[in-house]
């Protein structure tokens, strides 16, 4: 895989845009050592996928949940000797 210097990707943005949007990852360097990749974004959104929220991850559990005891303790908190 070809890389490019920064000042080089800056300057053919368009074209290296085009290649990465069509699956061919594009790696920029500066300074001679590897800095971005320029992916398409349906690459990106294979390795980053979505995140769930609290509730989804919760239905989604195998376990059955609806025998925990979410009851909140009324008890008085303990004194502390400050």
């Amino acid at each position: 895989m070809k890389s490019l210097q920064l000042q080089e990707a800056k300057q053919q943005f368009s074209a290296v845009a085009e290649k990465a949007a069509r699956g061919q990852p594009q790696i920029v360097t500066k300074h001679g050592k590897p800095f971005v990749v320029i992916v398409s974004m349906a690459d990106w959104r294979k390795s980053n996928p979505r995140h769930r929220t609290l509730l989804e991850m919760l239905r989604s559990c195998p376990v059955d949940l609806t025998e925990l005891d979410l009851t909140r303790s009324r008890d008085f908190p303990r004194d502390l000797a400050l």
